[in-house]
């Protein structure tokens, strides 16, 4: 009798685990998942900018002095109106681009051995007008160097840490976040809250 009871604990010991496995490949039931803090950076291409102002400036003088020739009698230059208007949509698209953020980062690496860096959409959409940069949650610092068109800069970030539990899932918080150096002409760091905490908070630069 004992024998069989042995052989029965042995089967549901081979059927018991194997189900244990098995339930573990859904992460709801796997204990606490670990969500990696990130922050927001936009990018402002002021030079950029400064020469589409320029140009459209240019264009719109353009279009004021061949409206008045054809006002005048020449019929002649209703082709080069169109081009010059054409012209001046396009630079008015550029404009608000630029004024939106929207472009396309090349590259992204961390300094703190976490690059490189491919974070969903950011590196090969150049529609995003915001760029989420995960944080280094093994120090207080987290260093980018940050390539667009060719150009490479850095941006260096200090903050404190926190962890929290919420919902099954560790989720280590930075907050507190300064802008400790950067390579670029301008940056600057928008917080929603007092705490600055990194998922509600923006890094805008200026270059």
């Amino acid at each position: 009798m004992k024998r069989k009871d042995t052989i029965l604990n042995f089967f549901w010991v081979l059927v018991i685990i194997p189900l244990g496995i098995l339930s573990c490949q859904d992460c709801e039931e796997c204990g606490p998942s670990i969500n990696e803090s990130l922050v927001s950076f936009k990018f402002y291409n002021i030079d950029s900018l400064i020469k589409v102002e320029d140009t459209l400036a240019v264009l719109e003088d353009t279009l004021a002095a061949i409206d008045e020739e054809i006002e005048n009698g020449n019929e002649g230059l209703d082709s080069v109106r169109n081009i010059v208007e054409n012209e001046i949509a396009y630079y008015t698209d550029v404009q608000t681009d630029i004024e939106n953020g929207k472009l396309k980062v090349d590259a992204v690496y961390g300094i703190n051995g976490e690059g490189p860096l491919l974070f969903k959409d950011s590196l090969t959409n150049d529609s995003l007008t915001f760029f989420p940069f995960p944080l280094s949650m093994n120090d207080d610092a987290s260093t980018f160097i940050i390539n667009i068109d060719e150009m490479i800069d850095t941006v260096g970030l200090t903050y404190f840490r926190d962890t929290v539990y919420v919902d099954k899932e560790i989720l280590v918080q930075a907050y507190d976040l300064e802008i400790s150096s950067y390579s670029y002409d301008s940056a600057k760091v928008i917080c929603s809250e007092d705490n600055c905490y990194s998922n509600e908070t923006k890094i805008y630069i200026y270059f």
